[in-house]
């Protein structure tokens, strides 16, 4: 008899891929990986659809958030006490004692970056927050009202001191749900002194995402 299945998305391939790496030899045939896109429209639309099916023992939400704490570092972990279900996070208290860097607070969603430090700092401020991305309060909203345990996981892609070196809109396409290659290179072609920046935002995401794939596995292992 088969497992109960387990959803573990993310917003990007990008975000996902050490990880779909990590199961691909089929050990781990109870996991369904989705990719909901970017930002809070898209994700509602997408996890909604995807829980008008058969329902998962767990729907794990994880990916890349800004930092806003500045205790914390790129590829630190932070786990959604406010989105995560109570039971879920009892049993993820037990895993993140075996993981370093790993810390449990609120994640907040808006619908578009956080893109400056100042802004970092206003929002922690106000929120208390420790991270911020676009998509958990969207999925979290949909997974309460189809009752489904929900687990948020969000390791840092930019700490709170570091401004996003290129703005988002320069470099994504919101509604065709794509980078802007051109509108990249563009900003950096007349923005050369972000070219720096932009290579240790760039070198810092390998890290982070493997920091997140080595936690998710351990999840995964500990729901066996």
């Amino acid at each position: 008899m088969s497992k109960p299945l387990i959803f573990v998305t993310f917003a990007l391939p990008e975000e996902s891929r050490d990880f779909r790496r990590a199961i691909g030899d089929g050990v781990h045939a109870n996991l369904r990986v989705e990719h909901f896109g970017v930002g809070p429209a898209m994700a509602a639309e997408r996890v909604n659809s995807l829980l008008a099916g058969p329902k998962p023992r767990l729907l794990i939400c994880a990916g890349f958030a800004g930092g806003l704490d500045p205790k914390l570092h790129t590829g630190d972990l932070v786990v959604a006490e406010n989105l995560s279900t109570p039971e879920t996070l009892a049993q993820m208290r037990a895993v993140a004692s075996n993981a370093t860097r790993c810390s449990f607070g609120s994640i907040i969603s808006r619908a578009l970056p956080v893109e400056s430090t100042a802004d970092k700092i206003a929002l922690h401020r106000e929120t208390g927050a420790l991270a911020v991305d676009m998509e958990s309060e969207a999925v979290a909203a949909a997974c309460r009202a189809a009752g489904v345990p929900l687990l948020v996981v969000r390791t840092i892609s930019d700490p709170a001191d570091a401004a996003l070196p290129v703005p988002f809109a320069d470099w994504f396409d919101v509604q065709a749900q794509r980078p802007r290659v051109a509108g990249l290179l563009r900003y950096l072609a007349t923005h050369p002194g972000q070219i720096l920046p932009f290579a240790r935002f760039v070198r810092g995401l390998a890290p982070a995402r493997l920091a997140l794939t080595a936690f998710l596995l351990q999840v995964v292992e500990s729901l066996d």
